[in-house]
């Protein structure tokens, strides 16, 4: 629909740069405790990652994408939606570090996140 509002949505890794860029209707990131579901319009917020993946609804009505992410965080401000993972996909990076790999060195301490 003409000037229904959008997500501007960034996915990076700290090693693979890049994982996904692009607009989109909904974002739901996982966090320690739970899920973070996000739409238009929504108040700023910082939240911490979990270990999941980021689900994304593509403005351009396409398949859901979903893309594996594993600590970092997450930004929502002014329809604008950045995924700071410490590692995101699930293709080996330049450095040979993976999501799994980032996943078996975690650590989770119930009540107070997440940590290496």
């Amino acid at each position: 629909m003409p000037g229904e509002r959008m997500l501007q949505v960034e996915v990076v890794s700290r090693y693979g740069g890049e994982a996904w860029a692009g607009r989109a209707t909904r974002v739901s990131v996982p966090l320690p405790d739970g899920e973070l579901g996000v739409l238009p319009g929504r108040q700023p917020i910082l939240a911490v990652l979990g270990r999941g993946d980021v689900r994304i609804a593509p403005a351009d009505g396409g398949q859901e994408v979903s893309v594996p992410v594993a600590g970092g965080f997450c930004s929502v401000y002014a329809d604008v939606v950045t995924v700071a993972a410490d590692a995101a996909g699930a293709e080996t990076t330049d450095s040979g570090v993976t999501v799994s790999d980032v996943l078996a060195e975690t650590i989770v301490i119930p009540g107070v996140g997440m940590r290496d």
